[in-house]
């Protein structure tokens, strides 16, 4: 059932693409900047895409104002600064999964010394149930590194949203594409991809999947998240009714630049319930109390609540 990584497009060559071509150069030479150097570059690079995208501060802005009111001016501020600190951090998290070690030497990586798991043991004892695995890992600026650090513990198909961009899409799928210690080499499903994803489910392997952002599309229901009613997808729900397929939370926590926790949740009981908003509403309650540990890790820079310009302000 593996997929083949995606192939290489000679129009990627073409003028239009050499401004990405550009930044993706310049992220390949700052992973080879020494480790103890990274973080303080990480951090940089996010302050300046702060000031860069006042469209996206002012988002930003407005989506903590938004989840923590009880907050002063002062802290919502500093939360801010911190989430796009968070957000350069994240960029040099994906020089990692890119081009990290474990793409020559996956069974010993440098980046296994980054990681420590807890609870391993749920999605183990999930795996041995046989009916297949749903990795579910909401949307944090950890989200590059989850993949790779869930590949050192089991093989697993991975679900992406492809991006519109034909090479970014190309760059993605490849760089997300793990080569796992058995030498087998799987590329990420589209989450337009249905049938595919309920095959694999349905062979009893694992999946990551993230469902926790805004979701316009036919079927979709609303239903509060930080007490404020938002249009979500209830697609985990259908996953693990037509498969009967194992649902285990993994949240991903940067301890501090360049080290990590990955927590592996029990497995959901008594779900699917049969009641999809009530499926939904348990899930996105499991997420803010992850959120509230480490809120400016999450991916605030998505327009979850799908504000207007004139609901954001300024900042």
């Amino acid at each position: 059932m593996a997929k083949k990584a995606p192939t290489f497009e000679w129009r990627f060559l073409l003028p239009n693409y050499w401004g990405i071509w550009l930044g993706i150069g310049l992220l390949r030479v700052l992973n080879l900047a020494p480790l103890r150097w990274k973080a303080c570059i990480g951090k940089t690079l996010g302050r300046l895409l702060s000031k860069l995208s006042p469209k996206r501060r002012r988002l930003v802005a407005a989506n903590i104002q938004l989840c923590f009111p009880e907050k002063s001016t002062t802290e919502q501020q500093a939360m801010v600064t911190a989430h796009f600190e968070s957000l350069g951090l994240s960029l040099m998290e994906m020089g990692f999964v890119w081009w990290g070690d474990h793409k020559k030497n996956h069974a010993h990586a440098k980046e296994r010394e980054m990681v420590e798991f807890i609870g391993q043991e749920n999605l183990f004892a999930a795996q041995q149930q046989g009916n297949g695995v749903l990795i579910l890992a909401p949307h944090f600026t950890t989200l590059e590194l989850t993949g790779l650090f869930v590949s050192f513990l089991t093989n697993y198909h991975a679900v992406y949203r492809p991006h519109d961009n034909p090479l970014m899409d190309y760059l993605i799928a490849k760089g997300r594409a793990i080569q796992f210690s058995d030498g087998s080499q799987v590329a990420p499903l589209s989450n337009a991809n249905t049938r595919q994803m309920l095959k694999v489910l349905r062979a009893g392997e694992s999946m990551t999947f993230l469902p926790d952002q805004r979701y316009r599309a036919k079927g979709h229901i609303v239903v509060p998240f930080f007490n404020h009613n938002t249009k979500s997808n209830p697609a985990t729900s259908k996953l693990a009714k037509l498969t009967k397929c194992a649902v285990v939370p993994t949240f991903t926590r940067r301890i501090k630049p360049f080290q990590y926790q990955v927590e592996f949740l029990p497995p959901l009981d008594n779900f699917p319930s049969g009641d999809d908003y009530a499926d939904t509403l348990r899930l996105h309650q499991l997420y803010e109390t992850e959120i509230q540990k480490n809120p400016e890790q999450y991916l605030w820079v998505h327009n979850r609540w799908d504000l207007k310009p004139g609901n954001m302000g300024s900042a």
